[in-house]
């Protein structure tokens, strides 16, 4: 089987190449989570079923977002992470119930970035809205998400996803628990070489992801 840091890995440079390289390591994150349900001792509801399928569709979108990105620029302009976030990020809302999140996001400093990285990014940040969706309000109450951006030209880009929500349970430790989800959140930002950092307290929980310098190898 797979491993995350696998799935993870980053793409070629070559377009085609590239949309190949992405479209495995989504079937890899796929099979990863069917491996995991095949496992769990218990009987799915309905509900579960269609959470479990509103994980998959978030992926999947991101992907999408992405190639339709890579469409719109010329060859080695790279990927606007702004206008990729924001476009990715917004059909992720709708994937719930309607009026369940309530999202806005701040890109006025954001420029181009590498494929590989947006996509990283990407994936990382519809973890966080799905999270946030599922389990911000165990009540059920609608939760409020912000997402900033911004990129600078030495290649260094941050992205910050915060909510309203209660925050994680008192020993939870978002570094080292988990599932799947945030396994899959810090094999990208391995891959990433970037840092995944959260703050949260009773009134939300903030995550941040801090990619460095870009040096070329």
């Amino acid at each position: 089987m797979p491993s995350l840091n696998e799935c993870a890995s980053s793409a070629p440079a070559e377009a085609d190449h590239r949309i190949a390289n992405n479209l495995a390591s989504l079937n890899c994150v796929i099979r990863l989570q069917r491996n995991a349900i095949s496992k769990a001792e218990k009987n799915f509801t309905s509900e579960q079923v269609c959470s479990l399928l509103d994980d998959i569709a978030a992926r999947i979108e991101v992907t999408a977002k992405l190639h339709k990105s890579l469409a719109r620029v010329a060859e080695g302009n790279g990927v606007n992470l702004g206008d990729f976030l924001q476009e990715s990020s917004e059909m992720i809302s709708t994937l719930g119930p309607e009026g369940h999140m309530d999202l806005s996001i701040d890109h006025s400093c954001a420029g181009y970035i590498e494929p590989r990285h947006a996509l990283h990014a990407g994936l990382i940040t519809a973890e966080l809205l799905t999270n946030a969706s599922k389990y911000a309000h165990p009540s059920g109450l609608p939760v409020k998400v912000k997402i900033s951006c911004e990129t600078k030209k030495d290649g260094s880009f941050a992205v910050e996803v915060t909510d309203d929500g209660v925050g994680f349970p008192e020993s939870f430790d978002p570094a080292t628990d988990g599932g799947l989800g945030f396994q899959l959140m810090r094999a990208l930002a391995s891959g990433l070489e970037a840092e995944l950092q959260f703050r949260y307290d009773s009134l939300g929980v903030s995550a941040r992801i801090l990619k460095p310098k870009y040096l070329a190898s």
